[in-house]
Formats: C-alpha cells, structure tokens, sequence
C-alpha cells in the first residue's frame, strides 16, 4: 500500500508502523539467525553467569559456577538458559529507542549502548538474586523466577523510553519547523 502523502498520517502512526516492522525484523533475526547460531545467546548467559559468581564470591559467598549454572555451594544452583539471558528484553528496548522519532544519530547510538549495558548489569543482578534466592528462600524459587523481570527489567526499559522520549522531544522542539 503506498501512501501519496506520508505527512496525512499521525506521527503516533507512524512511530507503530515503525516499531512494528522493527521488531518483526528483530524477530526474524533472531529466531532465523541468532538462535540457531547460539553465540551471542551463550555469549550473554556465560558472562552473566561469571560476573554474577564473581561478585557473589567477592562478598564472601562460596560458589560453584560452571558455564551456564550458578550455585551457592550446598545448593542446586539456577541455569541461565537461552530466553532468561536479557536478549529479548535488550530487543525490544532497542526497536523502540530506533522506532521513536528525534535525536541525533550519535546520541540515540550511545543512548543504546548505555541503556544495554544496564540491562546486561540488571542482569547479572537478577541471575544474583536467583542464586541467593535458592538458598535463603527455595520454596519461592518460582515466584522469584517468573516476577523478577516485573521488579527488575521493566522498571529500567521504562524508565529509560522515558528519557529517551525526554531528550529526542528536547531536539524536535529545537529543531526549526519545515516549511
């Protein structure tokens, strides 16, 4: 379908039509491509998985860690599996920063980079907390599991959209009106 004259749709369109075809292309990446490749999957869950452990050992606790599993000694541990590891999460934070309009490019492109890396630290925060849940607390290890991306993930993507919405509307509204 081909629009005569894009300005006729509302930028709230616009930003959807947008968004949508972003996260279909992310998507069909990922499920096509970076899935069965498994790289960057295993990339974000071993390294989760070791900062984690590192930190934990840092503060004392002794730890088993080995590729995908964390334990405190004495207890089962949790495995970081493909889909637990932030990368779809980091998707979807990344087809909106690239979706909504204003910014320059520069700054959107460091605005992603940082709000990536705090999602892969928030990360390695929760991969903590499942660890030190299993051992203070097991019989709410399901609980923990599936509400820890309410308390933990979605507090900072919307937190940092909004930002991100604050800073791009700070540049449209600097930038001069076309005529």
């Amino acid at each position: 379908m081909k629009f005569k004259n894009q300005q006729t749709l509302s930028p709230l369109t616009r930003f959807l039509m947008k968004v949508s075809a972003i996260y279909i292309i992310w998507y069909l990446i990922y499920d096509y491509y970076l899935l069965p490749d498994g790289r960057l999957d295993a990339f974000l869950s071993l390294s989760g998985v070791n900062l984690a452990g590192g930190i934990l050992n840092m503060f004392g606790w002794d730890i088993y860690s080995e590729l995908r599993v964390l334990a405190i000694t004495g207890t089962n541990g949790v495995e970081i599996q493909n889909g637990c590891n932030g990368l779809e999460l980091i998707g979807l934070y990344m087809g909106f920063i690239l979706a909504y309009p204003g910014g320059p490019l520069q700054k959107r492109m460091t605005f992603l980079a940082s709000g990536i890396l705090l999602l892969f630290i928030a990360n390695v925060f929760r991969i903590m907390i499942f660890a030190l849940s299993i051992y203070y607390v097991p019989t709410f290890w399901e609980q923990v599991h599936t509400y820890s991306s309410y308390f933990i993930f979605y507090p900072i993507v919307l937190t940092l959209w909004y930002i991100w919405t604050t800073f791009s509307e700070e540049d449209l509204l600097l930038t001069p009106a076309a005529s």
